[in-house]
């Protein structure tokens, strides 16, 4: 009788051990998993769940949830470096109540086989709907537009110029094409003129990320938007 108790005072012992110790590994397992599930590929990612007490992990929750990747493919998400925090998540319901984070060497699908490429991405509010600012140099949105609109306007553009507050002005070997940048009613940023209007920042539907406002700042494009993550993390 008494080496049975022993064998289950020892088991028991064995399993607080593992809940207490153990459990933020086996929730960070369980979330990089879940995370493979919505798409998200990286070259090396580290992944850490705390919770207070480190038991309460392996009932589905975590205070605090720390993303971190290199070489990120997530969707139409394509980035250098991911860093993201998530607080108060619920690991089976893949919910969370805040996001903050950055990412940087980024590249933003348009759904149709093309891409922008951005500094940074900062994101920092409600998991829901967490106020995003992406942050584009002019070497991109040149590349980004010339083409295009060269097409649309039929001539040659040979440059891209942002000027504050909000518009952009094309050059052409007969003056230059002025316009100011807005985001459309579909959520797109885009360069309106009196000849028409160019897409500039399209994203893929798969992101769920909505523009709202753009603004020239510093010499760069800062576009604002908002971000569902947990549409984002539960896949």
């Amino acid at each position: 009788m008494r080496g049975c108790l022993f064998v289950l005072f020892l088991a028991a012992a064995l399993l607080a051990g593992v809940a207490w110790f153990g459990s933020g590994t086996i929730a960070a397992t369980a979330i990089g998993a879940a995370l493979g599930g919505t798409g998200y590929r990286a070259a090396s990612t580290s992944i850490t769940a705390t919770a207070d007490p480190p038991p309460r992990l392996l009932l589905g929750h975590a205070d605090r949830v720390s993303i971190t990747g290199s070489d990120v493919d997530w969707r139409a998400l394509h980035a250098n470096r991911l860093s993201l925090t998530l607080d108060d998540v619920d690991l089976f319901r893949r919910s969370a109540d805040r996001i903050r984070g950055s990412i940087s060497g980024a590249r933003l699908d348009d759904g149709s086989g093309g891409s922008v490429a951005v500094r940074s991405i900062v994101v920092d509010g409600p998991a829901s709907a967490a106020p995003t600012t992406i942050v584009v140099d002019p070497a991109a949105v040149r590349a980004a537009i010339v083409s295009t609109a060269a097409s649309r306007f039929g001539i040659a553009i040979s440059d891209a110029l942002l000027v504050a507050p909000d518009r952009l002005r094309l050059v052409t070997p007969v003056g230059t094409i002025d316009g100011r940048l807005s985001i459309d009613a579909d959520g797109a940023l885009v360069f309106d003129t009196r000849l028409g209007s160019v897409p500039i920042l399209t994203i893929d539907p798969s992101l769920p990320l909505r523009l709202r406002s753009v603004a020239v700042v510093d010499g760069a494009l800062r576009v604002d938007g908002v971000l569902d993550a947990e549409a984002l993390i539960g896949g």
